[in-house]
């Protein structure tokens, strides 16, 4: 599509319409494990319909919580980045289910692993920081 030049582009945008959640780095980090994990299970073999599906599922609940924990508060907040923090976690045990059985190759499920270890990295660091907000 065409951009029209009478919308104004914001700078960096590629024309993409964005929001605050997108400033986050923890939240661009979630999409890009979601786009990672979506590469590497569309490879997968007939027969892997349950590790594909429990994946999928993990890797979209990331983002979501996220989102969702940006718009609350204190203990609140803290309990949605817990959910993402858990669904990355998931996702470490699948990629690594994924490696013994050789359902991917090993560069893309270590590039997998960083990203959700660069997300539980900063969840951690989100977690502590709305706690601390209730003392």
């Amino acid at each position: 599509m065409a951009h029209d030049s009478r919308t104004p582009r914001r700078p960096g945008m590629d024309g993409r319409r964005r929001n605050d959640l997108h400033k986050l780095d923890v939240y661009r980090c979630a999409l890009e494990l979601y786009r990672t994990v979506g590469r590497i299970v569309a490879g997968f073999p007939r027969g892997e319909a349950d590790l594909r599906s429990q994946m999928r599922r993990a890797c979209r609940s990331v983002p979501f919580n996220i989102g969702e924990g940006v718009g609350k508060r204190g203990r609140a907040r803290a309990a949605a980045y817990e959910v993402a923090l858990g669904e990355t976690k998931e996702l470490l045990v699948a990629l690594d289910c994924v490696e013994i059985d050789k359902l991917a190759a090993v560069d893309a499920v270590i590039a997998a692993q960083d990203l959700a270890d660069r997300a539980a990295a900063m969840l951690t660091k989100l977690i502590r920081s709305a706690e601390a907000e209730q003392r």
